[in-house]
């Protein structure tokens, strides 16, 4: 694969470049009909508060969406809807996304925390978090910052800056974006 040259923008630069480049592409429809599947070392569940806690080497899975991490917190609302916190050094998140033509389109991200808002269709990244989009296995692009909200249904990412590792202390988003094919 080819060394792409990364780009620094500040956060309503990134805004408008991501807006130019990305395409209508959504999390599978399929997938927000589809259970919530869970497999982990432990469970803890309070049935009082809808809780359940699992611990080691937790697997989600919903659709095409699967999260892994160390730890989960689930929380079932009383709408029936469900609130996902994982927890792992990093926990990682994947999810194929709609294309509208035979391109394989992916989402994966990572971080520290992932949490998953089945009521919004969000995933939120904190800690380290990081976004590639790949078309057919092609990275086209990625995007990293301390903190990461992507909306599934409408695909659009809100990036919070880290501090950056040359010393300064203003907070800075980094994306890669590679050409489009013609």
């Amino acid at each position: 694969m080819k060394h792409l040259k990364p780009l620094r923008l500040s956060s309503s630069g990134l805004f408008a470049l991501l807006l130019a480049v990305s395409g209508a592409a959504y999390a599978l429809q399929s997938d927000s009909k589809a259970s919530i599947t869970i497999d982990a070392n432990k469970m803890t569940y309070s049935e009082k508060n809808s809780i359940n806690v699992f611990s080691g080497n937790v697997l989600l899975t919903r659709g095409s969406m699967i999260i892994r991490g160390d730890k989960l917190t689930l929380t079932q609302r009383p709408d029936g809807t469900q609130f996902a916190k994982v927890e792992g050094s990093p926990a990682k998140f994947r999810q194929q996304r709609d294309s509208g033509n035979s391109d394989v389109l992916m989402i994966n991200g990572s971080g520290n925390t992932i949490e998953f808002d089945g009521k919004t269709a969000t995933v939120t990244f904190s800690g380290k978090a990081n976004i590639q989009k790949t078309t057919n296995g092609d990275l086209t692009e990625e995007i990293s910052g301390s903190k990461i909200v992507y909306e599934q249904n409408t695909e659009f990412l809100s990036v919070t800056g880290s501090t950056a590792d040359n010393g300064s202390n203003t907070p800075r988003v980094q994306a890669v974006i590679k050409p489009r094919k013609e």
